[in-house]
Formats: C-alpha cells, sequence, structure tokens
C-alpha cells in the first residue's frame, strides 16, 4: 500500500474512541495506546516525521522512536472487534498490517521470525521435518526421568513453559493419505498446516465428512502455510512466497470449491489475498478465480446432501452443554459464524445452548499467543471461565488458532472442559 492509500485510510478515523469500548486488549493494558485509535494516531504521526503524541507519552527520536511504534503496531490481536464497531468503518486490520509491513521493511524482523516465514511454513518437506523433530523431542521427554532436571529446562528454552502442547503425530494428515486416495474431486480440502501436522485428527474428519458430503474430495500433497502468519507480522515476502505455492496448486486442480476447516486461513485466501497480490501481477486471475471458489467447513456440509441424512445426537449431551465458539475471522471479519451455528444445533439439537461470552477473543492472536503469553492466557482464561458459569462443558469451533488456545486454557482452569472441531461432531453423526 502506498503513503497516499495508507494516509487516506488513516484520515478516516475520526478518533471518537468507538473502538475502546470494545478492544479485547485495552481491559488488560489500560492505555491509549493500546486501542485503535491510539496506534492509528501513532503511525500518523510517525509517518509525519513527528516526535510523538501527549495521548500516548513521549516518543524518542530516531530507531528508539522507531522500535517503539513497530512494538505498539505489534501489541494487537487483530481480532477486529475494533473494525466491525466502528462508525466510520475505519479498515484498521488494512492500516495496521502496512504499518506493520513498513517497519519490518525498515528495522527487519526478529531471527526466529524470518526463519519461519522464509524457510519453514512455505514449504510442506520443511514443515514436516519440524513435525517430526517435535515428535522426537516430545518422545525423548517423554522416556526420560521425571526426576530429570530437563524437564524444567527444555520448556524455559523452547519458551513454551506453562503451556499445554498438542503430542505431535508420527505422520500428518496429508501423508496418512493412500497412494491413490484424495487426487481428484470438484470439492478441495485445505487442511491447514495445524490440521496437517498438529491435529491430523481433524484434518482426517474434515477430510471423511466432506467425501461422506460430495464424494471424492482432492487434497493438495504440497500445500504450504496459508501465509496469514507473514501477513500479519508484515512480511509480505514471506506471505507471497506461501501464497504462490498455494495458489498454482489450486488453480491447476480447478476444483467447484475449496472448503477451509480453519477460518483463519479462510480469512486469508478470501479476503486477504486480493490485498496482497497487485493487480499487474501474473497470479492476480488466479487469485480472483482462487477467491470466488473459498468456503467455510459448515457452509459446505449444510449445502450438501448429507445435512438431510445426518443422524442427530442430543442424547449424547446434557441439555445446552455444548456451545459454539465464534472465531474472530470466521465469524467475525467474514461473517460465516451462523453456518457454524445451524450445523452444530442440528447435530446436537437440544444439547446445543448459546455460549457466554461466545463472540469474546479467545486471546490466541497467532503470533500475539508467542509474543505475549502471558497476557493471552488471562484473556483465554477468562473465555473458558465465561463458558462454564454458562453451563457450557463442550466448546466447539472451526478455526486452528482458536483450538490450540482454548484447549490450553481449558487444562488451566477446567479439565472437564471439552473443545472440538465442527467436523469432530459431524463426523460421529455419520449413518452406519
Amino acid at each position: 500500500m502506498i503513503d497516499r492509500e495508507l494516509a487516506e485510510k488513516i484520515a478516516a478515523c475520526v478518533k471518537c474512541g468507538s473502538c475502546r469500548a470494545v478492544c479485547t486488549l485495552y481491559p488488560e493494558r489500560r492505555t491509549e495506546v493500546n486501542v485503535a485509535r491510539g496506534k492509528i494516531a501513532l503511525l500518523e504521526s510517525a509517518m509525519a516525521g513527528e516526535v510523538g503524541l501527549p495521548a500516548c507519552g513521549a516518543i524518542p527520536l530516531g530507531e528508539e522512536r522507531d522500535a517503539a511504534v513497530r512494538e505498539a503496531l505489534a501489541d494487537c490481536l487483530l481480532c477486529g472487534r475494533c473494525e466491525r464497531n466502528c462508525p466510520n468503518q475505519v479498515a484498521v486490520e488494512e492500516i495496521l498490517v502496512a504499518g506493520r509491513t513498513r517497519f519490518a521493511d525498515k528495522l527487519g524482523l526478529p531471527v526466529w521470525k524470518r526463519i519461519l516465514f522464509d524457510e519453514v511454513l512455505p514449504s510442506a518437506r520443511a514443515l514436516n521435518a519440524v513435525r517430526a523433530a517435535g515428535n522426537a523431542a516430545q518422545h525423548l521427554l517423554r522416556k526420560m526421568p521425571t526426576e530429570s532436571g530437563l524437564h524444567y529446562r527444555f520448556p524455559d528454552v523452547a519458551g513454551l513453559h506453562g503451556r499445554t502442547l498438542p503430542a505431535l503425530p508420527p505422520i500428518g494428515f496429508v501423508a496418512s493419505l493412500g497412494k491413490d486416495e484424495a487426487r481428484a474431486g470438484e470439492v478441495m480440502l485445505f487442511p491447514g498446516c495445524v490440521f496437517d501436522l498438529v491435529m491430523p485428527e481433524i484434518g482426517r474428519d474434515s477430510y471423511e465428512t466432506l467425501k461422506a458430503a460430495w464424494g471424492e474430495v482432492t487434497v493438495s500433497r504440497d500445500a504450504a502455510c496459508c501465509g496469514l502468519p507473514a501477513l500479519a507480522s508484515g512480511d509480505r515476502a514471506g506471505a507471497m512466497k506461501a501464497i504462490s505455492k498455494n495458489l498454482v496448486a489450486m488453480r491447476a486442480a480447478a476444483p467447484r470449491s475449496i472448503v477451509f476447516p480453519c477460518g483463519s486461513c479462510l480469512k486469508m485466501f478470501r479476503r486477504d489475498l486480493l490485498n496482497v497480490i497487485p493487480t499487474d501481477h501474473p497470479l492476480r486471475d488466479a487469485a480472483e478465480w482462487v477467491a470466488e471458489r473459498c468456503v467455510d467447513y459448515a457452509t459446505s456440509i449444510l449445502d450438501s446432501p448429507l445435512v438431510r441424512i445426518l443422524v442427530p445426537a442430543p442424547a449424547a449431551f446434557g441439555a445446552g452443554s455444548v456451545g459454539w465458539h465464534d472465531p474472530c475471522h470466521l465469524s467475525g471479519t467474514l461473517g460465516r459464524g451462523e453456518a457454524g451455528r445451524e450445523l452444530l444445533e442440528r447435530a446436537v439439537g437440544r444439547g446445543f445452548g448459546e455460549m457466554k461470552g461466545t463472540d469474546r477473543c479467545c486471546g490466541y492472536g497467532g503470533t500475539f499467543n508467542a509474543r505475549d503469553y502471558p497476557t493471552s492466557a488471562r484473556i483465554g482464561e477468562n473465555k473458558i471461565s465465561l463458558a462454564i458459569q454458562g453451563g457450557t462443558s463442550t466448546i466447539v469451533t472451526a478455526c486452528s488458532g482458536c483450538i490450540l488456545q482454548l484447549r490450553d486454557m481449558a487444562a488451566r482452569v477446567s479439565r472437564q472442559t471439552r473443545v472440538r472441531h465442527l467436523a469432530q461432531v459431524v463426523r460421529g453423526l455419520l449413518p452406519a
């Protein structure tokens, strides 16, 4: 985005403060620079070369100022609640991502992000290698005597202390497909790297239910990350690297629809893709073709004949004990939460109950979870506590980041709370 375009988007913000009332992070920080209008004002000031803003405190000059502005822009979950509640419809996310990109270009990215975005996420082979290494490390720790100091030191070195991590599988979902399996079909499944490599059972459940709904389903063997983590961190080159590989494979397969079990991956392909790829780029036509065919998992199932023959299982759940968590990207940004809610209600009948705090952000925020885990955890713990207060014992959703976060938080707050993907519920209802 050129400076003039960014300046026009910034000018739409009249600093009314509506964003502060809905900001996920403001109750934690209680500072003006942590809400959208503060960040936008700070970016506007930095672009104008000013020293600082009275509302945000004194900002030092030169590289110190740039680093301070970069930190302020990075301290956001990008949940989009401010944008959806803005009376002027200010494109907050676009502005913040554009600002992060400017400072990433100017100051560079941390080494771990450069390796992650440039070398790991755009490569299916590298992603699989990381999964295998993680699986081996977890296996080694399990075999180590419980009194070994490594049990305490390893999590600290890896920055994982206090987290509950899923056990990494010996093989991913895509790698588990048979040689001739999922090679062709009018419907394509994009499982995303988390449901492929970290929770392959959800990738498998998505595949089997879509196959029951539409017949043959195709899955790309060399899919890369969707590119959203790189884009959100301001690394457009890294995002483009991942996007390009996926676009070429998707266009070549020529599916009628591309189904996403993860709301954040869907947002990347449905909305962000066309903002990232310029109109004169060689892949622009492919991007527009792909974006038109992207659909969320629940909508695909609801549009299929399968939904009429699912066997509801109301007796398996207590009345009102199953709740739907609205993922920020799927339900808020893309407005597709009602499809997930409708499919879940059909599946569990009277077991469904509107979850207390259903539209509250879970606190994951992609790399925000790694950047500030204690704050991310407090937001997530509050989410689980609200659900428990409302009588929800099973939380169902359709976003990989939300599931990672909610399972981690459930382990911290209440191990009786279960967190499942919608496809796991649907697979249990398939006719015998």
